[in-house]
């Protein structure tokens, strides 16, 4: 059976078949340290898209929200409507991270009021503040935002991002997906607009920002309103608690109907960030929720 990895954001610069390679790697090294028997063959495929995500939001996104960070509230801040969404996701971000209102607004030197668009140098104030937060980072969050809001927002953005993946995945053959952070999100956008699923018979989401209300209360759909992908047999989604872009699990009071998803936040990630996908497919539970899917 085909396994499908759908991977996240900062993929640029990077060769597609060694990407692949070492999710594969990962993957096949996760089942052997979970004890379980190796399989003849592990058909895989990883849509590439790192370069074409960088180049499309780079020109228009990227430098003018590195300016903001560098030159704080005196900086044009983007549009209202960006200015909510950034605002959203990083408060939670923060908060989920032990950082109260209060510290954000003494760190910017003045208080958080109701409208967006006057809280920026607040939301420039928690940035610096999640700077401090081992493993976390102010240009990660930052750039993981834009990158969000880029994908969300910009038809155009999303649109050939999904052309250079969904070619991957297979309309009648068998497959498992395994998806990553923003992956999980281009995954989701992609099966819940097909007619057809009965042919993925799981789809795996792992450190997923779905269950962030910022990103699912926006997310893009051309058939019908946030749901599960109906026809799919196993939803399952994993997360270290301490990952900060997995912040909560995907609540199937959210994605309502079938499949339900399972959550397992039992993952202990030991990379920098603990988001990194290769130790992500080390732990014992992923590795056989895929294994078990791919017999």
């Amino acid at each position: 059976m085909k396994v499908v990895f759908v991977h996240g954001r900062a993929q640029e610069n990077k060769d597609a078949a060694d990407l692949a390679d070492s999710w594969k790697r990962a993957a096949v090294n996760g089942f052997a340290a979970a004890g379980l028997p190796p399989l003849a063959q592990l058909d895989v495929a990883l849509p590439y898209y790192g370069d074409l995500l960088f180049n499309l939001t780079e020109e228009e996104g990227r430098e003018a929200f590195r300016t903001l960070v560098d030159r704080g509230a005196e900086a044009s801040a983007p549009s209202a409507e960006e200015q909510q969404f950034t605002q959203d996701l990083v408060f939670e971000i923060a908060q989920r991270k032990g950082i109260s209102l209060e510290s954000i607004a003494l760190e910017a030197k003045e208080p958080i009021v109701d409208r967006a668009v006057q809280n920026w140098k607040a939301v420039l104030a928690a940035l610096r503040l999640l700077d401090r937060v081992p493993g976390v980072g102010q240009t990660s969050i930052e750039l993981f935002t834009r990158d969000v809001w880029y994908y969300l927002t910009r038809k155009g953005v999303r649109l050939q991002v999904n052309a250079a993946v969904d070619g991957a995945i297979p309309r009648d053959q068998p497959c498992v997906i395994v998806s990553h952070s923003l992956g999980t999100i281009v995954a989701y956008n992609l099966l819940i607009n097909r007619p057809q699923r009965a042919n993925v018979k799981a789809f795996i989401t792992i450190g997923s920002p779905l269950g962030i209300k910022a990103i699912y209360s926006r997310l893009p759909s051309d058939v019908g309103p946030r749901r599960a992908p109906e026809g799919v047999d196993l939803w399952f989604n994993a997360r270290d608690p301490e990952d900060a872009i997995a912040l909560y699990e995907i609540s199937p009071e959210v994605y309502k109907g079938a499949p339900v998803v399972r959550n397992y936040s039992g993952a202990q990630n030991t990379s920098d960030n603990q988001h990194g996908i290769v130790e992500y497919l080390g732990d014992k539970v992923i590795s056989q929720t895929i294994y078990t899917a791919v017999r």
